[in-house]
């Protein structure tokens, strides 16, 4: 049964979920389907940002048909290195110290963890999570709150998916990115409203289960397990 609580990626639970190689295949969004949009702008994060497991492919084929017609997912990254994952987790770390320098170490990891995932636990270099946002016929992004990105301190939390201080119409477009994905199994979390994920310990906890359908991969074992369209 899905777990409606607000758990962050730091929390105990998600360390404690068992997590076995998979040799799941990746494969490449760009090219996958005309519905299914990446933003190539972004292309410089990663050389593989646009990889994702063979079943979140599928499942976003899936999950398109949930969505108003003309409205189509916008991919921002799929595949995030564990190196790149790292380095963005300090950099979270550092900025949350600086913004509560009297705080202990775990309530700072618990606060950088509400931007990035930390290593141990993170879904994007799985290859089970995409960040995502919409966008209509004409190429133009909906109105989801917040930029893609944003920092939730910096946001009063507007990032949080179910933030009131928002507009109406962002509020409807997040229910409706969030009909749509949910309806084939994703799971978000809570405090980006872009994020979504299936088969990583964070889903794991939140379908109260015990074990994880992906580990972590390197960029080279992603390589040995692609995938052509």
């Amino acid at each position: 049964m899905k777990d409606s609580r607000k758990v962050l990626m730091s929390d105990p639970l998600v360390f404690t979920i068992l997590a076995l190689p998979s040799r799941e295949p990746f494969i490449d969004l760009i090219g996958f389907d005309s519905d299914i949009v990446v933003d190539q702008s972004l292309s410089n994060r990663s050389q593989y940002f646009s990889f994702v497991r063979l079943s979140i492919a599928k499942k976003l084929f899936l999950a398109k048909k949930y969505l108003p017609k003309d409205i189509h997912f916008f991919i921002k990254e799929g595949y995030r290195s564990l190196d790149i994952q790292e380095i963005a987790f300090k950099r979270s770390l550092q900025r949350v110290k600086e913004k509560f320098p009297n705080q202990d170490l775990s309530y700072l990891i618990a606060e950088a963890s509400k931007y990035v995932a930390p290593p141990h636990v993170a879904p994007h270099p799985t290859g089970g999570a995409v960040d995502l946002s919409l966008i209509d016929s004409n190429g133009f992004e909906l109105d989801l709150g917040t930029p893609f990105d944003a920092i939730p301190h910096e946001t009063d939390n507007a990032t949080f998916f179910d933030a009131t201080n928002i507009s109406v119409e962002a509020i409807q477009n997040r229910k409706i990115l969030a009909h749509a994905l949910r309806s084939v199994g994703f799971v978000n979390y809570f405090t980006e409203w872009w994020h979504w994920s299936y088969g990583d310990k964070y889903w794991a906890v939140m379908n109260n289960v015990d074990q994880a359908l992906y580990n972590h991969v390197t960029d080279s074992e992603l390589l040995d397990l692609v995938q052509e369209v």
